[in-house]
């Protein structure tokens, strides 16, 4: 059965940018259409969207205050992404709040034995619990941690762990500047799938955003995995046969495209300056890692729209990871202070 479950989650752990060899990969996988939108990392936006909370803790801000947003993500294979965010500002003591769900299902798998006689059907699936607390020191500093409770169940196999995200933000509001520093995956797991426990993906993340002064467009730059320098997976081909000579030939990559695989660009044009946004970004490390050499295509690449209509905000992105699939990522989002509460 273990066999079967790799074959499964091998694309989660493809994308978890460290070559699926952490155990809780799960955990990076960004469910919000705006961040799926701009390349699958958005740890420098400073503004009301709650969502953006959920890894990066310092983002918490007084905006967010009664927030609330709900998101569904048609993954590959069936398998569906769905998670909720809310914050609330306690200004008595100073800090704002932000309490977010995200599941993962699987769906459901037949139980056949060496045989192939079928014994019945098991299901899989992810959750992470996050609480987090945002601390605005100054009118340009926040800082922020949030605690992670992530549980997994395969069948009969069982894991849990707790994990802590630590960040800092700068925001400048006259220059339109911001730039997060982050600490993600701080933690250990409690309870291990069978005798071993396993490595939590652990990741130093830096990121910048800045929006021009005289065009409506905001662009974010981050680099991940500060703290790893080669992040290339090991699923990847290293030699390949010459074709003309049938010689075995080794295939080393240069040190620049190592560096490049850290890095995501991303792009939210907002055209006429009202509830309509435009976005795209563009993922090396999984450009790098996931494309054929015969169709390369889009991969890599993501795009996404959002509007906002009466008090709803509604939020779209579609991300090209593979040839075999193209995740669809949807929001809705509402300030429940406009209904009174």
């Amino acid at each position: 059965m273990k066999r079967i479950l790799l074959v499964v989650f091998l694309p989660l752990s493809l994308w978890a940018q460290i070559g699926g060899t952490n155990a809780f990969s799960f955990s990076d996988i960004a469910v919000s259409p705006r961040i799926e939108a701009i390349g699958s990392n958005a740890i420098a936006i400073f503004d009301g969207d709650v969502s953006l909370s959920q890894n990066t803790p310092s983002l918490l801000n007084a905006k967010m205050h009664n927030e609330i947003a709900f998101t569904f993500g048609d993954y590959f294979s069936d398998i569906s992404l769905l998670s909720f965010a809310y914050a609330r500002d306690f200004e008595k003591i100073g800090v704002i709040i932000g309490l977010s769900l995200k599941a993962i299902n699987y769906g459901s798998f037949e139980r056949n034995n060496a045989e192939g006689y079928h014994q019945g059907d098991f299901s899989a699936s992810d959750q992470v619990l996050t609480l987090g607390v945002g601390k605005r020191v100054n009118d340009k500093l926040t800082f922020g941690t949030n605690i992670n409770f992530l549980n997994s169940v395969y069948d009969t196999y069982n894991s849990i762990a707790l994990t802590s995200n630590i960040s800092a933000t700068y925001f400048n509001k006259g220059k339109r500047f911001t730039m997060t520093f982050l600490l993600k995956n701080i933690g250990k797991q409690l309870d291990s799938y069978a005798f071993e426990r396993e490595k939590i993906p652990f990741d130093i993340q830096f990121a910048i955003s800045k929006e021009l002064a005289h065009l409506p467009f905001r662009y974010h730059l981050s680099y991940t995995n500060i703290n790893k320098f080669d992040i290339k997976s090991p699923y990847k081909l290293t030699q390949q046969t010459n074709i003309a000579t049938g010689e075995l030939e080794l295939k080393e990559e240069s040190i620049a495209k190592t560096a490049l695989r850290h890095i995501i660009i991303g792009g939210e044009l907002n055209p006429f300056r009202k509830s309509f946004f435009l976005r795209s970004g563009f993922n090396f490390q999984r450009r790098f890692d996931l494309t054929t050499v015969t169709s390369p295509a889009m991969v890599g690449f993501s795009w996404g729209v959002g509007f906002k209509v009466s008090k709803y905000r509604f939020d779209y992105s579609r991300s090209a990871y593979h040839l075999s699939g193209v995740p669809n990522n949807f929001s809705i989002a509402v300030n429940l202070s406009t209904f009174g509460f």
